[in-house]
């Protein structure tokens, strides 16, 4: 059985995250602290594209890397996605011809963050038995307290933890402190990575980009003459849509802060068109959908 390249992957989800989830701009963190941008890595693991190139990526990389386990899982929210589509990839892998004895079906699992205090009282939910071998999965990897929250509740539960997988790795000392624990970590996707396409978006459309980030669109003054010269068609449509964005901002029809968002997907619109695969028919796409929600 020939798995997919872990390179190849490695990079469609770079891409994907860059497109759908890594924004600039003044964002407020779980841990309190403020940062400068702000990674949504559940609009990559929570799409239908985002999510199979994640569970390929994370078991060919277990095969290659000859990690036998039983089970896989990690901390609600971020994990949820993930862990179930892996778990039904794997169905699929493990039933083609010529797939090695190693590869089985491993059913998934949810940590709750707190125990449950009805039923079974307890804080993992799905069939998960004492002394299997996890995988702990996460979307995005801050400082690595989630991880270090699920294994704990694995460990307590009976199990053991023998890889860790996350979409993103911020960079922020979550690498370390997973290994300081003795876990192997692998991330598919890291937060300069992230940042060197942002650098070459910007250069490539510096107005259309500040524009965009700003901490307050001016919808009806954006610059699309930037981007007419590469894709006319696409410049015109988000041309229009952003009037209609202006005029929705204008007569409270969508919040700030649903302002804000907009500007994020308009931004969205413009990374495709450059970074994903299918290019401007991807944008187009994504212009089809502002349309209805504008």
């Amino acid at each position: 059985m020939n798995y997919p390249v872990l390179d190849e992957l490695r990079h469609k989800l770079l891409l994907l995250t860059f497109i759908y989830s890594y924004r600039c701009g003044r964002f407020l963190l779980s841990s309190g602290r403020y940062s400068s941008y702000y990674i949504d890595g559940k609009q990559v693991t929570m799409a239908p594209e985002g999510l199979y190139a994640t569970a390929q990526y994370i078991l060919a990389s277990m095969q290659q890397r000859r990690i036998r386990a039983d089970a896989i899982g990690g901390l609600t929210l971020g994990a949820d996605p993930i862990a179930a589509g892996v778990a039904a990839l794997s169905n699929i892998w493990a039933q083609k011809e010529g797939a090695p004895a190693s590869l089985i079906p491993l059913p998934s699992f949810i940590v709750r963050k707190e125990t449950k205090g009805h039923g079974t009282r307890s804080r993992i939910e799905g069939p998960f038995y004492r002394g299997m071998r996890t995988v702990i999965v996460d979307d995005v990897l801050t400082t690595g307290a989630s991880i270090l929250s699920a294994a704990s509740a694995v460990e307590e539960a009976g199990g053991s933890v023998c890889a860790v997988y996350v979409l993103v790795d911020r960079m922020e000392g979550g690498r370390e402190n997973i290994e300081q624990a003795g876990y192997l970590l692998d991330a598919a996707v890291s937060r300069d990575s992230l940042d060197k396409l942002q650098r070459q978006m910007e250069r490539r459309y510096p107005a259309l980009s500040g524009a965009l980030q700003a901490e307050e669109v001016a919808w009806k003054e954006l610059p699309w003459e930037e981007l007419q010269p590469d894709y006319p068609s696409l410049a015109a449509v988000l041309k229009e849509l952003s009037a209609k964005a202006a005029a929705a901002g204008k007569d409270k029809r969508l919040s700030r802060l649903e302002l804000e968002k907009t500007a994020g997907r308009f931004f969205s619109a413009l990374k495709a068109a450059l970074y994903h695969p299918a290019g401007e028919a991807e944008a187009m796409r994504l212009a089809k959908l502002l349309q209805k929600a504008l």
